[in-house]
């Protein structure tokens, strides 16, 4: 269960304006906020993971820069003008933002895009711009205009079949969500930076606690990061992506959280890859461990619940495994089915362009999920309120194959819910969602994006349909959406 925010006032006392706003929840597989460029509304996802803001369709009052910018994907990619024009964000305004302009289509649905909301060090619009503070990206330009406030993100997840909480997620840009302002007491997580020869793939990282995942049996998960430099070999190196749905973690670790549920299989399905899938009515409880600090998962989180158009349902596991490719950077992705448990703070500190001070960045997670009113929640949801959790027995079952042995795509799935409005979508949404899991490998400034066409905006570069074994009738989509750059002054 998440905190009930309906009772809190979302101006915060110490502003006379609000730099807060709801997200729109698009059935818990992609989160969007609203922007003003040119003077007119867009709908466009968060994505911690990039940088860079682009929109479809052409913007008013806008100018072109007289250059392109493209960002290529492992499969597909964006391309288009660098335009600028007025931005309003959160009640900040920015004159000249710069931004791609893609052409707008049916897959690419009109005034609606992606904002990047991570490093400045990875946009494509500042390379294209020769490095010009005029391509900073959003949150740079902002935290330029006034250095007084704290260069700082928040974003807080809803979950839409959360019992009775049926209120937006947030978001804020140098503020806090009133009620869980204790997120500024919580341990600062310096941001893990990668080698300056590999700057493009700087992203909000840090340090997982030494074998920091507690999996259902209660037992901590043993683990060795792949990734260079870590101070402890048992410490992973992971990523707070907004963009994945589910979290991606070394295959390892995904058995051990699945494999000893009765009924799990991990199965290599023909149009998904491989895959751990698991019955609905099991609970799987998890924690995982930062700065010495518990975050319970939601059981609604480690099992995702996946319904066909005949009304058959079937559960996948939240937390999928990633190919070994994702080394050297970093050893897992933690998603949606992660940030839906945690306010997440990420300071950017003072790596804007023009700053001379470099504080560094650090990310803050405050738990906003309590074990035992979770378990109200699965029991009410997944089992129609009759707890038979407690029947519930753990098997010896070995993981499947060890990390290394996993021969897995070299993709990770970057699921995006994208689309129209129309009541149809709908459907779509539910047909392609079963076929969503196929691993996604981030490479340096490419990232493979699994859309669907649904219930949100984003664009949708093409499709491949396929079934699989499952009862459900699938399609899977193969997409794209853009990549990562960097900042802080006044800390809070």
């Amino acid at each position: 269960m998440r905190l009930d925010l309906r009772g809190l006032s979302i101006y915060p006392q110490h502003h006379k304006r609000s730099h807060i706003s709801g997200l729109d929840n698009a059935q818990d597989l992609q989160y969007f906020t609203n922007i003003s460029l040119g003077g007119e509304p867009f709908l466009v996802s968060i994505d911690t993971g990039s940088s860079d803001l682009w929109v479809a369709g052409i913007v008013p009052n806008s100018n072109d820069t007289g250059v392109s910018a493209s960002i290529q994907y492992a499969i597909g990619g964006v391309s288009g003008s660098v335009m600028t024009a007025s931005l309003n964000f959160l009640d900040f305004n920015v004159s000249d933002q710069a931004y791609i302009q893609v052409q707008s289509s049916s897959a690419y649905p009109e005034r609606q895009g992606l904002l990047g909301l991570g490093p400045n060090v990875g946009s494509n619009i500042h390379v294209a711009l020769k490095n010009q503070p005029t391509g900073d990206t959003v949150l740079d330009r902002i935290f330029r205009q006034d250095p007084s406030t704290p260069n700082a993100l928040t974003i807080l997840l809803s979950r839409s079949d959360d019992p009775g909480k049926t209120y937006p997620g947030q978001i804020t840009v140098s503020d806090i969500v009133p009620g869980l302002e204790s997120i500024l007491a919580q341990p600062k997580l310096p941001v893990k930076a990668v080698p300056s020869t590999q700057s493009g793939d700087q992203h909000w990282q840090a340090l997982l606690d030494p074998n920091g995942i507690i999996g259902p049996d209660g037992q901590r998960i043993a683990m060795s990061t792949k990734v260079a430099g870590a101070p402890i070999p048992s410490q992973l190196t992971v990523v707070f992506d907004t963009g994945f749905s589910f979290s991606q973690v070394p295959k390892y670790v995904a058995d051990a959280i699945y494999s000893r549920i009765s009924g799990a299989q991990f199965q290599n399905l023909t149009t998904t890859g491989p895959i751990w899938t698991l019955p609905c009515n099991a609970e799987v409880n998890t924690t995982l461990i930062f700065g010495n600090i518990s975050l319970p998962i939601h059981p609604l989180d480690t099992s995702f619940n996946l319904q066909g158009p005949t009304g058959n349902q079937f559960c996948v596991g939240g937390f999928q495994p990633i190919t070994t490719g994702a080394a050297p950077d970093y050893d897992m992705i933690l998603g949606m089915t992660f940030l839906r448990n945690v306010y997440l703070l990420v300071n950017y500190g003072d790596f804007v362009d023009g700053t001379a001070t470099k504080a560094p960045p650090y990310v803050q997670l405050l738990s906003v999920t309590d074990p035992a009113a979770a378990h109200v929640d699965f029991v009410n949801t997944r089992l129609g309120g009759v707890d038979t959790t407690g029947f519930q027995v753990l098997i010896n079952s070995s993981p499947s194959s060890s990390d290394s042995d996993y021969n897995g795509s070299d993709q990770q799935t970057r699921l995006i819910v994208i689309g129209g409005v129309a009541s149809g979508c709908l459907l779509i949404l539910l047909i392609a969602i079963v076929a969503y899991i196929t691993l996604r490998r981030r490479h340096r400034r490419r990232r493979d994006t699994l859309l669907i066409h649904g219930a949100g905006p984003a664009p949708m570069l093409h499709s491949r349909a396929g079934t699989t074994d499952k009862p459900a009738e699938l399609s899977e989509v193969d997409n794209s959406v853009p990549p990562p750059r960097y900042k802080e002054r006044n800390s809070w």
